[in-house]
């Protein structure tokens, strides 16, 4: 919403820049009424038009601020045959709601990718979401690979029965004499 305010605030001075020219160089007084008149009316409709996007999705085509973006997680995805794909993506900052247009290959990388992903327990992946590119070859979803499972302990490492260590740990069966 900060955006929203910063950009409407450099829209009313450009504006008003306009009008205080225009009321400058117009003798009729009927014609400097309708341009207050106007001006008044630009105001609010600037204020309303961007607060009234905000809860709906952006189409990709129209992403300019994060247009060097090379990745972007996938947080939800709702598939609309043949009207839309809605993405909620993830990236540096809050996520935000973005429009594709309908792509059924695309369609089914992303389902693929959001299958794998729960399968390795991460998330879908978007590569290069905001570029317009008609090369196709690489899929634009993918899963994240599985995170890496912690190390296990070695018998040679310190501590573990290794040279200089403790004894190890040796597994006794409940109920058996030590």
């Amino acid at each position: 919403m900060e955006s929203l305010t910063v950009i409407f605030g450099f829209v009313a001075v450009v504006t008003l820049l306009l009008v205080l020219s225009a009321l400058r160089w117009t003798r009729s007084r009927m014609a400097r009424v309708v341009i207050l008149l106007l001006f008044a009316l630009l105001l609010p409709a600037a204020y309303a038009a961007p607060a009234a996007l905000l809860g709906r999705a952006k189409p990709v085509t129209l992403e300019w601020m994060g247009a060097n973006v090379r990745e972007a997680k996938v947080l939800s995805a709702t598939l609309v045959e043949n009207e839309a794909i809605y993405l909620t993506l993830l990236w540096e900052q809050a996520p935000n709601l973005y429009r594709l247009p309908w792509d059924r290959r695309m369609a089914e990388q992303l389902q693929e990718a959001q299958r794998e992903a729960q399968r390795n327990g991460t998330n879908p992946i978007m590569r290069l979401p905001f570029e317009r590119s008609w090369d196709d070859r690489e899929p634009r979803f993918y899963a994240q690979p599985q995170p890496k499972m912690p190390d296990k302990p070695y018998e040679n490492a310190p501590g573990n029965g290794g040279p200089g260590g403790n004894p190890g740990i040796e597994f006794q069966h409940p109920g058996q004499p030590t």
